[in-house]
């Protein structure tokens, strides 16, 4: 009896609720390839491999749309597209964010300020989509295998 009380009164406070899920941030200039390349590799790749982390893609000065050569790449790799429009990195999202990544750019202060923030400055600009993709899946499949350490 005492103990059904204790384990009431736990998921009252919340206490046996699952972790969330970890929450990564991918961020490029203008939320419209690097990023979003990242996001699709990521969220395909962690699925696969049983990690709960889902990733998203914001932009620093975002455009108006999805870069056509991102969205070229992806698809001649066999992925899904995304369909949201490239948006700016808000509170919200660094609040919500495990980690976050600058792909190339620099970050607004407050998403640095939030001990969350990381680098990925070695993915080239101007090699075209493959050399761009390979470089962002490298740092992508690195990642999952750390986050994967963690959930376990």
């Amino acid at each position: 009896m005492i103990a059904q009380i204790l384990m009431m009164v736990s998921l009252a406070m919340g206490q046996l609720a699952a972790p969330a899920a970890p929450t990564v941030v991918f961020v490029c200039e203008h939320g419209a390839a690097k990023s979003v390349i990242a996001t699709t590799y990521f969220n395909k790749i962690a699925a696969a491999r049983g990690l709960r982390a889902r990733a998203t893609y914001r932009g620093v000065n975002p455009q108006t749309d999805l870069s056509v050569g991102a969205l070229k790449g992806l698809r001649e790799d066999g992925l899904m597209t995304p369909d949201q429009k490239p948006s700016p990195i808000s509170q919200a999202d660094v609040d919500a964010a495990t980690v976050i990544f600058a792909i190339g750019c620099t970050l607004p202060a407050n998403a640095t300020a939030s001990g969350k923030a990381d680098s990925w400055d070695d993915v080239p600009e101007d090699k075209g989509y493959g050399a761009t993709r390979d470089a962002i899946k490298k740092h992508v499949e690195r990642l999952i295998d750390d986050l994967l350490k963690k959930q376990r």
